[in-house]
């Protein structure tokens, strides 16, 4: 099965990376229940605020 057809639990998220970031970019998932153009909350706030833990602004 293809990277996006994998369940994220299965992938370990490279050390120094944001793991809701890790999660949002390669579980489709997550944002199944958007429109077209929608925004994901978390996504808008990581872009706006930056990672909890990492950059947080």
């Amino acid at each position: 099965m293809g990277l996006f057809g994998t369940s994220s639990k299965a992938r370990q998220v490279p050390k120094r990376e944001c793991p809701q970031c890790w999660e949002h970019a390669y579980n489709r998932a997550v944002h199944r229940g958007l429109g077209p153009r929608g925004l994901c909350p978390q996504c808008v706030d990581h872009m706006v605020n930056g990672c909890p833990g990492f950059n947080r602004r």
